[in-house]
């Protein structure tokens, strides 16, 4: 039986220097339990999505890029050696807001419990806010030192900041487990040459079903 053309090939989870895709985006995803308790994290990919087999009653895992040649495309539409850049430096802010990461889903996970059971969220929103403020000074900081690096991927610190902060703001806002995502608004992608809004908001290709 033939498979989607946008199922992605690649055996999951990925490790951490991963680069058999040219268009590979690492992204740690931390699952939550019945509970809302953190499990343990695990590295996908920003482009890997379930989408369904309509005629099996099945699931797989789709590269929202496309196919093969879709994955090439956009990798050279990005440029190859700029997402070689990218993934370093998003190796580097892993590493600077790692200290932060499971005490924010710990406190996310008990404001979502909250939400979930009509209590009162208002202590770990405000906790969730306060780790948070510290985070984002740490990033200011971040990007400050990093600035020439940022400036060799054509993304503007201040920009970077301000998609960060939104990114934390939505974070924090969000009531539902299920809405935990973030695309790039249209004011902030705005403030990124040609190549680098591609990056963040690829072209969505039209999507097919593989048949019986």
């Amino acid at each position: 039986m033939s498979r989607p053309d946008d199922e992605c090939p690649y055996p999951k989870p990925f490790s951490e220097y991963f680069d058999d895709c040219p268009a590979f985006q690492a992204r740690q995803f931390i699952p939550l339990d019945t509970l809302y308790q953190p499990l343990e994290p695990v590295l996908t990919c920003r482009h890997l999505e379930t989408r369904s087999m309509t005629q099996r009653h099945r699931w797989y895992g789709a590269c929202a890029l496309g196919d093969s040649n879709a994955r090439g495309h956009w990798a050279r539409q990005v440029g190859v050696a700029r997402l070689d850049r990218i993934r370093a430096m998003q190796r580097e802010l892993g590493g600077a807001v790692a200290p932060y990461t499971t005490r924010l889903w710990e406190l996310k996970g008990q404001q979502l419990r909250a939400f979930r059971d009509s209590m009162d969220a208002g202590p770990a929103t405000v906790e969730l806010r306060r780790l948070a403020g510290k985070m984002t000074a740490d990033l200011d900081q971040f990007l400050q030192k990093r600035s020439a690096a940022f400036a060799a991927i054509d993304m503007p610190i201040d920009a970077a900041g301000r998609l960060i902060q939104v990114a934390i703001d939505r974070f924090i806002d969000t009531k539902f487990a299920a809405e935990i995502s973030f695309e790039v608004p249209d004011d902030i992608l705005q403030r990124f040459p040609e190549p680098v809004r591609t990056f963040f908001r690829p072209a969505v290709p039209e999507r097919r079903t593989a048949e019986p």
